[in-house]
């Protein structure tokens, strides 16, 4: 018989994930600054932004929480 795992996801896995999105957050913010507007890139990093800022709210309960650090 096989035995399952429990899955957790603590405290301290949360606040290593936002510390990873918000470095993600910011590579997307340069590419933002330097692909021409309207491009590929720029809509792809503006979309992958948009989700970020949607995961740190979830996960925080903050609207602006990458916004405001």
């Amino acid at each position: 018989m096989n035995r399952r795992t429990t899955r957790h996801f603590g405290e301290l896995d949360r606040a290593e994930f936002l510390r990873e999105l918000k470095v993600f957050r910011a590579a997307c913010i340069r590419v933002c600054t330097k692909a021409p507007i309207g491009s590929e890139e720029y809509r792809l990093a503006d979309r992958l932004i948009s989700e970020i800022l949607v995961a740190g709210e979830k996960l925080t309960g903050e609207r602006d929480y990458f916004v405001l650090r």
